[in-house]
């Protein structure tokens, strides 16, 4: 069997790596994955929500937010929906993990299926070594603060390059089983700090006060600083992308490039103001919901290969592995469909059994009940936006509602007791008032308008009907999945965890 290495790059835009058309030269490494036999790079994948967490379950489930329940900072991955990490261990594999962020942890249920799973962003020998922030806090709406350590590509490498390496070294008679990797670097996310050697793109003429910092993205004022934002941010790309490259050398080294599956995707996109936001959690426009998606098959398959412009969601990932690791049964109870399909360019490839091109692609984000609900709706040409008003859509069962006045208000007061939240909220009111005033039905041309500028719902009724109705459906489809999941329970978590989450106020 195929060993399977999946590399998530927070906050990786796809306009920003060379092999999706960016001038500079941010990624020659990705590059060449993109470029080498066996690959496939999805021009047009899109994620189904635009903050980590979400993104994270549904990546390894194969299932949209609404159906896995990780949507709000307080929900834990612990639903009984498939999980790529078991049905790989079911298989025979071995399995781990590196994470570099809390919001992808074994404390959050992240672990589950994971042989070892390491927490890299509380690892106590990085803290005198790297950067520590709460950053991303404010632009989460609501997040609490957190101080943690902001651990980089390279400590990935330090954490799974000796697993890797035990995993050639049986310690016994018995064969060697394959593996699976799952890794999630931190760089490019903010704060944007390239490393050493990678601020490539410095303009020595640039005298403002954007030094990479969150605090200094809320001081941006003009195209220069915006700039100053994008500069730092590429630099953080080709540094992720050269440690992304020694992981392939080593594969390579060790005989096992070949015949390894791999996937490389961004989580979700990254803002520079192109519609008023930075960094990202907020509506899903192009630049937050569009990501680089590269999958390297095994050679032994045969794959061409080449540019994919069929849809594609973060979803389609595991069902996509296990296709083309000849287990594409175990994704039944998926939402995501096999990609393979898309790359059967003369009919007599995969069967189209294995999953049916999609003509949607989806995006729920809501970090509280007391926020607005952001969803989205994407075709080849057209992009629908829909902003529901604060409320309980958890899909747990329960029928999905907006929020009274009095219990919206019940909930803005619980996130004002939070001193750092009106400290936020006073430096940076317009960011919040945004939240408020935006328009609730939007539509756009991607064909004529690809930047999203002219919202067209009052000329197009009857595409804004259309896309109305798949959302609508694709809503009801995710509550099904929500209540069947909830009658099997709460899975895979052992008593140990159990109290830990319940003594950590969790549970």
């Amino acid at each position: 069997m195929p060993n399977v290495l999946i590399y998530i790059i927070d906050a990786l835009r796809a306009d920003h790596l060379s092999c999706y058309g960016y001038p500079r030269p941010t990624s020659p490494r990705l590059d060449a994955l993109a470029a080498g036999p066996g690959a496939a790079r999805f021009t047009r994948a899109y994620s189904p929500a635009t903050w980590t967490k979400p993104v994270a379950a549904s990546i390894l489930s194969g299932c949209y937010p609404p159906a896995h329940g990780v949507r709000s900072r307080n929900d834990l991955f612990i639903r009984a929906v498939p999980r790529l990490a078991e049905l790989l261990q079911s298989a025979g594999y071995r399995t781990a993990a590196v994470s570099t962020i809390g919001n992808v942890s074994s404390v959050l249920g992240f672990g589950i299926g994971f042989d070892r799973f390491v927490d890299l962003y509380k690892d106590p020998a990085l803290v005198s070594q790297r950067e520590v922030s709460n950053t991303g806090a404010w632009k989460l709406y609501f997040e609490e603060d957190t101080t943690v350590v902001l651990p980089l590509a390279e400590d990935v490498n330090a954490a799974a390059l000796p697993w890797l390496e035990a995993q050639g070294a049986p310690a016994s008679d018995l064969p060697s089983r394959p593996w699976f990797l799952f890794l999630w670097a931190l760089d490019p996310h903010d704060p944007y700090y390239p490393p050493p050697g990678f601020d490539h793109w410095r303009d020595p003429g640039y005298t403002g006060r954007i030094d990479g910092s969150a605090e200094s993205v809320r001081r941006v004022r003009t195209p220069a600083d915006v700039q100053r934002l994008v500069d730092l941010y590429d630099g953080e790309i080709s540094y992720v992308d050269q440690q992304f490259g020694q992981l392939l050398d080593y594969l390579a080294a060790t005989g096992q490039f070949d015949e390894t599956l791999i996937v490389v995707a961004g989580d979700h996109g990254e803002a520079f103001g192109e519609h008023g936001d930075f960094v990202h959690g907020h509506l899903a426009y192009e630049e937050v919901m569009h990501v680089p998606l590269l999958i390297k098959f095994p050679a032994s398959m045969g794959v061409a290969g080449g540019a994919v412009d069929a849809l594609a969601q973060l979803t389609d990932i595991a069902p996509t592995v296990l296709d083309a690791l000849g287990l594409g049964r175990l994704a039944a109870e998926m939402q995501g469909v096999s990609l393979l399909p898309a790359l059967s360019r003369d009919g007599e490839g995969r069967s189209p059994a294995a999953g049916q091109p999609r003509r949607h692609a989806f995006s729920e984000t809501q970090a509280s009940t007391a926020n607005n609900r952001l969803l989205a709706v994407r075709t080849e040409r057209w992009k629908y936006l829909r902003i529901d008003p604060p409320g309980d859509y958890s899909g747990n069962g329960a029928a999905a509602s907006p929020a009274g006045g009095r219990q919206r208000l019940a909930g803005y007061w619980q996130q004002l007791a939070n001193p750092e939240m009106v400290k936020r909220l006073l430096r940076n009111p317009m960011f919040y008032l945004r939240r408020q005033m935006a328009e609730r039905r939007m539509l756009f041309d991607l064909a004529a308008d690809p930047q999203e500028r002219v919202n067209v719902a009052a000329q197009h009724p009857d595409v804004v009907a259309e896309l109305e109705a798949a959302l609508e459906d694709w809503l009801a489809q995710c509550r099904s999945y929500a209540e069947l999941s909830d009658r099997q329970g709460v899975a895979g978590l052992d008593e140990a965890t159990l109290a830990q989450l319940h003594g950590l106020g969790y549970l």
